[in-house]
């Protein structure tokens, strides 16, 4: 029996065994994600996100229902982060953009700033 069995290994290791494995394939490339509908950045002048302003519209994000989905990148130190929305529709992205930006305070902690795929550009605290 081990006679056997050794014969067998020689036999692989001499090219006795002419199939070979399958080629290993990429996995199919991934969908791109869709673009943002609305993007909201929190800044900081060195001493955090305005917090408040923050979890406003984080609460809002949350109870919408024009509101596909979101996510959150962080970037900073001090709690820098960029939301990206997925809305329903334009129609709801528009809205949106408007409740958004009567969130935001005329004088933030840092820049604050809300944008649409469409154009519309709003930073709290800027002049007009």
């Amino acid at each position: 029996m081990k006679h056997l069995a050794a014969a067998a290994i020689v036999a692989l290791l001499a090219g006795g065994c002419t199939a070979r494995p399958a080629p290993v394939q990429a996995p199919p490339a991934l969908p791109a994600a869709a673009p943002c509908a609305i993007t909201v950045t929190f800044g900081s002048y060195a001493m955090g996100i305005d917090r408040g302003a923050f979890e406003a519209v984080e609460k809002l994000l949350a109870r919408d229902k024009g509101v596909a989905g979101s996510e959150q990148k962080r970037w900073g130190r001090e709690g820098e982060v960029t939301i990206c929305v997925q809305a329903k529709s334009n129609a709801d992205a528009a809205r949106l953009f408007g409740e958004i930006k009567k969130l935001f305070p005329a004088k933030p902690r840092g820049p604050l700033t809300v944008e649409t795929l469409a154009g519309a550009r709003f930073e709290a605290g800027a002049t007009p």
